[in-house]
């Protein structure tokens, strides 16, 4: 457990280990549509007196990146009158409101039902548990720290206490008097947390609830990228000044923007340059924040053109070309309108940054005011280049607001177009305990699903294992992981381990699309009426043919006692 005690570890858990013994976290889901709810679990008519559940996630953010993490999201202190209910069972849950809905579920007659109270805004929502995010779900006894919030609104942590003061994914304050039980909520697997994400603090954990998508990706070797994560309008650093020195060097590979006149540029004006909010798509970075890879990001950095006094301005792209081969360049870019902005894309390549030969769109396109990625025609004409360039000439702007944004110029050799599986953390999210006393994950679902048992015992996932005849067909998504199919299951699981690990999902499913190639019927012995089974028509047929050659199982040329060994030693279902 990752804890700071500012106590003997072990009273703490000798204190901890003794309310462990009646009362346990037993569920928990988190989300949207009033349909949040912590259940307890315990001996029938146990105090929750001096108890309180801690929710603990990530705080405030600074511009676009999480800057504290260990803080406390959510807050319910329990009364001494908050008791277990007689069937062993306490259903914290939302209260629900008339504008997004009742609770959708029923708390199990016998169990303590307590709706958490309403924020003085009526609205329930403002009092939901952040959903989807690693979190660290505790019940504690005696705590002490200086938030006063009893719930609040999702994604409202700026509001609490840090426990963790230096963000390393240990407590540094512990404001409480003992940790009666804890699970964490993840989000990825892993032991520490990726780029964007805040740490977690027990030991017990769920997940990850993830969902996955198949994107296309082009990938290939990065010859320069520019993602423009400076807010500054010019220079190489921050704190350039705009327009000065007017170039920009890439974040990735080796090159260099120009919009001072050289190598074949434009002479931009100060007041023709700006930086707006850009987008992560096609970024060639790391996720680091402002470049629109870090899943935290609300704002990114664009570099503007501005102003129809620009019309027939022209920025220039340098890069080195003598150890590649092949050409792909890409970029996102949207305009300010499209009548009044620039509409007209034009780019050109050169290998002395005088002499230029037009090189048109892959395809037809036109810019519109969202960010898309946008690719040119691949060429070899630059390839052995010790500096290859490329210009890009904007027209078509009426007004002198007017603007096109540029962001993530990507230069690639010998690019390939690939599927990509891209995991997201889904939301909202149901965890429970089961029988063996380890987490397990739920259907992510605001409203009823069968394993959502609100105030009573929680239902054991299914097992399976490739071939079982519950586990569901290979071709259908599903939410448990494996299929019916032995061969198709074990193939789609050698190639993609999720599908036996997490649950079956569509990517497993199109993966399966492969399996009536991969998968052929394998040999049954005996089976001669094809039926599946070796059993009495197949025996009735072998003594029939006895003493011929048809039915030979032993390749011996004759139907005789070792065939009718091999037949009686395959009785039964064929493999």
């Amino acid at each position: 457990m990752r804890f700071i005690t500012m106590m003997g570890t072990a009273a703490l858990t000798m204190t901890a280990a003794s309310h462990a013994q009646s009362i346990l976290i037993n569920e928990i889901r988190t989300g949207s549509a009033n349909a949040e709810y912590i259940e307890l679990k315990g001996t029938p008519g146990a105090s929750l007196a001096g108890m309180s559940i801690v929710v603990i996630g990530d705080g405030t953010s600074t511009g676009t990146a999480i800057t504290r993490t260990g803080v406390v999201e959510w807050l319910y202190h329990f009364a001494a009158t908050d008791v277990i209910g007689k069937n062993g069972f306490l259903v914290l849950r939302n209260p629900g409101d008339a504008v997004s809905g009742a609770f959708p579920f029923t708390v199990t007659p016998g169990a303590t039902d307590l709706p958490w109270p309403l924020p003085v805004s009526g609205l329930a929502s403002d009092t939901q548990i952040e959903s989807p995010d690693n979190q660290t779900y505790l019940l504690v006894t005696g705590y002490s720290g200086t938030d006063t919030f009893v719930t609040r609104a999702p994604n409202a942590g700026s509001g609490g206490q840090d426990l963790d003061t230096n963000d390393d994914g240990t407590l540094d304050l512990t404001p409480w008097t003992s940790i009666v039980d804890n699970v964490v909520l993840k989000e990825t697997n892993g032991s520490t947390p990726l780029a964007g994400q805040d740490w977690w603090y027990g030991t017990n954990f769920c997940g990850p609830y993830v969902s996955r998508a198949l994107v296309q990706a082009t990938s290939g070797t990065t010859i320069a990228g520019w993602d423009f994560q400076t807010t500054a309008t010019g220079g190489t650093a921050a704190a350039a000044a705009p327009n000065t020195p007017k170039l920009y060097n890439a974040n990735a590979g080796a090159g260099a923007m120009y919009l001072d006149g050289t190598n074949g540029s434009s002479d931009w004006l100060a007041a023709e340059l700006n930086a707006f909010t850009g987008t992560g798509l096609n970024a060639t970075g790391t996720a680091a924040p402002g470049n629109g890879l870090d899943p935290a990001t609300s704002t990114t950095s664009s570099i503007a053109l501005i102003g129809s006094g620009a019309n027939g301005k022209s920025v220039v792209f340098k890069f080195p070309m003598s150890s590649f081969t092949g050409l792909n360049a890409s970029y996102a870019t949207r305009t300010s309108s499209t009548t009044t902005g620039y509409n007209a894309h034009a780019w050109a390549y050169s290998t002395d940054g005088s002499s230029w030969t037009d090189l048109p769109h892959s395809a037809a396109f036109t810019i519109s005011t969202s960010f898309a990625i946008k690719s040119l025609t691949a060429t070899n004409a630059v390839d052995g280049a010790t500096d290859a360039y490329l210009k890009l000439t904007l027209s078509g702007a009426t007004s002198t607001t007017s603007n096109n944004r540029l962001d993530n110029v990507l230069m690639l050799s010998n690019a390939v177009t690939t599927d990509t599986v891209v995991t997201n953390y889904a939301g909202p999210v149901h965890g429970y305990r089961t029988s063996t006393g380890t987490w397990a994950i739920g259907t992510a679902s605001p409203t009823t699903a069968p394993m959502d048992t609100v105030g009573a015992e929680n239902l054991d996932p299914a097992t399976y294992a490739c071939g079982d005849a519950g586990a569901g067909d290979c071709g259908t998504a599903h939410n448990n992981a494996f299929c019916a199919d032995s061969c198709c299951c074990t193939y789609v699981c050698t190639a993609d381990p999720f599908c036996c690990e997490v649950r079956w999902d569509s990517i497993c499913v199109t993966k399966a699309g492969e399996c009536a190639a991969n998968c052929t019927a394998q040999p049954c012995t005996g089976d001669f009426d094809g039926d599946g089974t070796v059993g009495g028509a197949d025996l009735g047929q072998l003594l029939g043919g006895w003493g011929g050659s048809e039915l030979d199982l032993n390749a011996d040329g004759i139907v005789n006692g070792a065939d009718l060994g091999a037949l009686l030693g395959a009785w039964g279902a064929c493999p």
